[in-house]
C-alpha cells in the first residue's frame, strides 16, 4: 500500500505544478562510512557527518510509454526503491498519449525535473538525443565503484554501441525473441511440437507441414513481424552506416540472405502475407489461433491461445546464437539535480536483489547471475509450465553499430517487406526500394536540421 511519500502522477493533468521537488539542494555523496560498532572512542567529525541521514529529496522517473498503470510501477519499482533509500521519494510520470516526443519537449520547456528516464534502446535517437538528455556515467561508475562485469556482456556491448563507446544509461531489463507455437494446432494435425535448437531450415519444413486448409479455415505455418525480427536480427546487421548514414540494404549482401530466409515462409502456398501491419499478424497467433508458429517476444499476460515456446531458430553458421536483446535502460539525465542519488538508484535496479524480483515477475534480467536467470517467470501465473529456459538457452547476438537514422531505415524496410511477403516484388527490388526511400528521408531530415 503506497504511503504519503509517494507522488505518482498521471500526465492527463496540467503540467503546472505537476512535479514538485521535495527538499535537497543538489547531489549528495554516498556517505556509507559506518564503523564496526566496537570502537569506544568518539567518532571523527567526518564520520559523524557520514552517519547523518541524508536530506529528503524527490527523484522523478519519466517513462515515455502511455499504457502504464501507475500503481504497478510503484509496486514493482517505486516502493522497493523508497524502502532501500528512505530519504528518496519516487515521483513517476509517463506520457499521456502516443506522442512522447512532443510531451517530453513540453516538460523540458516547462523546466520540469526528470532525473531518471526509462527508455527502450530502440528509442535512444528519437527520445533522448534530440533533447540533449545524455549524461556520461563514467565518473559516477568510478565514484561508486560500480561493477560493470555483472551485466551480461552482449547487453553491455549494446549500451556502449548506443553511446559510441560511452555509457549513458544502465540496463535493467531486456527481451529476446523466441518461437511460440500453438499446441492445439499441432495436436489437431498430429504433428510433433517444435524443439529447442531447431535451425531455420528445419522450421521452414515444419511450417510447410502446418500450412494447410481445413474446412473453411486457412492455417498458417509460421508468421513473424518484420520490424522486430529485423531490428533484433541474429546476423547483427546494421541498418545504416554509422559514419555516412547511408542505408546498408544493398551494400551488405547478408541483408538479402536474411530477408530471403524469412520471406521464404511467406512463399509457402497458403502462407502468403495478406496483412498490412503488425497487429493483424500478432492476432493470427494470439487471437484468431490460425498461426501454428509465431516468432516474437513472448506475452507475459493472460492469453486464450494454448501456447508454449522454444528457442528462436538458428542459422547453420550461427549455432547457439539467438536474437539481439531489446534492452530497457535507465538514464541519469543531464538535467537532473540529483545525479549521485539517481545513479545509486539506477545501480540498485541492477542488483541481484532487485533483478531477482523483476525476473520472478517475467522481466528478463540483465545480470549474469545464474540464480536470477533461473527465477524467470516464477511468480507469473500465466507462464507456469512453459519452457522458459528457451529464452536463455542461446547467447544474444552481438549488437550492430549504431546510426541515428537506423529506425527510419528499418521503417522503410518494413513497408517494402509487406509487399514482398504478398509476392508483389522480389527480394532485391524490396531492398533497393527500402534503401532509396530511407536515403531520401534521411536527406530531408538532415536538410531540415534534424
Amino acid at each position: 500500500m503506497m504511503n504519503k511519500r509517494v507522488s505518482a502522477s498521471l500526465l492527463t493533468l496540467s503540467l503546472t505544478g505537476l512535479l514538485a521537488a521535495c527538499g535537497g539542494s543538489g547531489d549528495k555523496a554516498d556517505g556509507t562510512g559506518n564503523g564496526s560498532g566496537t570502537n569506544t572512542n568518539p567518532p571523527a567529525q567526518s564520520e559523524k557527518q557520514a552517519e547523518k541521514p541524508k536530506e529528503p529529496i524527490t527523484l522523478t522517473f519519466y517513462d515515455p510509454s502511455s499504457n502504464v498503470i501507475v500503481d504497478d510501477f510503484m509496486k514493482t519499482y517505486g516502493e522497493p526503491i523508497m524502502k532501500k533509500f528512505p530519504h528518496i521519494t519516487v515521483n513517476y510520470v509517463h506520457s499521456p498519449d502516443t506522442n512522447p516526443a512532443g510531451h517530453v519537449a513540453n516538460l523540458i520547456a516547462a523546466q520540469q525535473p526528470i532525473d531518471i528516464y526509462l527508455n527502450a534502446d530502440t528509442n535512444h535517437y528519437r527520445l533522448i538525443t534530440p533533447f540533449k538528455l545524455e549524461y556520461d556515467l563514467d565518473e559516477l561508475i568510478k565514484k561508486h565503484n560500480y561493477d560493470l562485469s555483472r551485466i551480461d556482456p552482449s547487453v553491455l556491448e549494446g549500451v556502449r554501441a548506443l553511446g559510441k563507446g560511452k555509457i549513458y544509461a544502465l540496463p535493467y531489463k531486456m527481451n529476446v525473441m523466441a518461437l511460440m507455437y500453438n499446441k492445439d494446432l499441432f495436436d489437431k494435425f498430429a504433428v510433433p511440437y517444435p524443439k529447442d535448437g531447431m535451425t531455420w531450415d528445419e522450421t521452414y519444413e515444419l511450417a510447410k507441414v502446418m500450412t494447410r486448409k481445413d474446412g473453411d479455415t486457412q492455417y498458417r505455418g509460421f508468421v513473424t513481424q518484420s520490424y522486430n525480427i529485423a531490428w533484433l536480427n541474429q546476423m547483427s546487421l546494421g541498418f545504416a552506416d554509422p559514419v555516412t548514414d547511408k542505408p546498408l540494404f544493398t551494400t551488405d549482401d547478408r541483408w538479402r540472405q536474411f530477408v530471403q530466409n524469412i520471406n521464404r515462409f511467406y512463399e509457402i502456398p497458403g502462407n502468403a502475407l495478406v496483412e498490412n501491419s503488425f497487429r493483424p499478424i500478432s492476432n493470427l497467433f494470439l487471437v484468431n489461433k490460425v498461426a501454428a508458429m509465431y516468432a516474437y517476444m513472448i506475452p507475459t499476460n493472460k492469453q486464450e491461445v494454448n501456447w508454449d515456446l522454444v528457442s528462436l531458430p538458428e542459422f547453420d553458421h550461427l549455432r547457439g546464437v539467438g536474437s539481439q536483446a531489446m534492452v530497457t535502460l535507465a538514464y541519469v539525465t543531464s538535467i537532473s539535480k540529483h545525479k549521485d542519488d539517481a545513479f545509486e538508484v539506477v545501480a540498485y535496479m541492477t542488483s541481484d536483489e532487485f533483478q531477482m524480483n523483476l525476473s520472478k515477475q517475467a522481466n528478463l534480467p540483465v545480470v549474469t547471475t545464474q540464480a536470477v536467470k533461473d527465477a524467470f517467470g516464477q511468480d507469473n501465473p500465466y507462464l507456469q509450465g512453459k519452457n522458459l529456459k528457451a529464452l536463455t538457452r542461446n547467447k544474444p547476438a552481438k549488437p550492430f553499430a549504431q546510426s541515428p537514422y537506423q529506425a527510419i531505415t528499418n521503417n522503410q524496410l518494413e513497408k517494402t517487406w509487406y509487399k514482398l511477403g504478398k509476392g508483389q516484388m522480389d527480394v532485391n527490388t524490396a531492398l533497393r526500394e527500402a534503401a532509396e526511400m530511407a536515403e531520401k528521408e534521411i536527406a530531408n531530415l538532415k536538410q531540415s536540421g534534424q
